[in-house]
């Protein structure tokens, strides 16, 4: 890590600006959470030159969600590859980079890099707040004041997506609720197709097809493929909440033991149940 500080640009600066870094390596829904804003700040703001710096397996969500972007996707662990972004960061001399939800070294090298910057990991921000306002607050959007759009279930759904993994263990859908699930949705929907979308083998099920998660470019575009064919979702809180979220998917989400108004996206179409 080189020996700078941050020099964060002021609303002025951002204004000004013509061309803005944004560079992501962090968690797998947070980098989802990082998009679904930068696409508010892009349209806030359309008349700027963008690039974004991404892992391999975060390129497809780049180009679902920010399609008209350009996207430098690479192994920061190969040499060769580090030095040609570098070069391509030094050489278009961008006014202003940011690093959302990024709290590492890596991410805050490559904006150093600008003009100006401001690591997240110096970002002085509220101990509660939604994730999704943190980055806007981070990019000097404005706060959206917390709601969602509570929907009823259709009267018969043929595919069905569930996600019953989190990163962290403990937001998990439970082993005797992900079977309660099935049966249920098996009598309600008339036998619809379920695909059970997990890295953990103890959470598919006989009957139901599966989709083992991998840390690749090709498993990130399956997943999207998925996701856009099932037309019910159903997660824990987890990435595939804010991928089905941003693509606007019937969706049902299980909380264990996250404050929904901390983490879903305010204006979201959902039903929420507490496990």
């Amino acid at each position: 890590m080189r020996g700078v500080a941050s020099i964060p640009p002021s609303l002025i600066d951002i204004q000004k600006s013509k061309k803005i870094l944004f560079a992501i390596f962090t968690r797998y829904g947070d980098s989802v959470i990082d998009m679904v804003v930068i696409k508010e700040f892009i349209e806030r703001y359309p008349d700027k030159e963008y690039l974004i710096l991404c892992p391999r397996q975060m390129h497809p969500y780049v180009v679902e969600f920010l399609n008209d972007i350009e996207c430098v996707a690479f192994n920061k662990r190969n040499f060769f590859e580090m030095f040609k972004v570098l070069r391509l960061i030094v050489t278009r001399n961008f006014d202003i980079g940011f690093n959302p939800w990024s709290n590492g070294l890596d991410s805050s090298f490559f904006i150093s890099f600008c003009n100006k910057f401001q690591f997240y990991k110096d970002f002085d921000k509220p101990i509660i707040i939604n994730h999704y306002d943190v980055v806007r607050k981070y990019l000097k959007l404005d706060e959206k004041t917390w709601k969602v759009n509570r929907f009823k279930l259709k009267s018969n759904y043929n595919k069905i997506l569930i996600c019953p993994q989190s990163t962290d263990s403990n937001r998990n859908l439970p082993s005797n609720l992900l079977d309660k699930l099935i049966s249920n949705f098996g009598n309600k929907y008339k036998d619809p197709e379920i695909v059970i979308a997990s890295s953990n083998q103890n959470d598919f099920r006989n009957g139901c097809d599966k989709f083992v998660f991998k840390k690749t470019k090709e498993s990130s575009e399956e997943f999207i493929r998925l996701m856009k064919e099932n037309s019910l979702v159903v997660c824990a809180d987890s990435g595939p909440l804010h991928i089905a979220s941003a693509m606007k998917k019937d969706l049902l989400v299980f909380m264990r033991s996250t404050d929904p108004k901390i983490v879903i996206n305010s204006g979201t179409f959902v039903i929420i149940d507490n496990v």
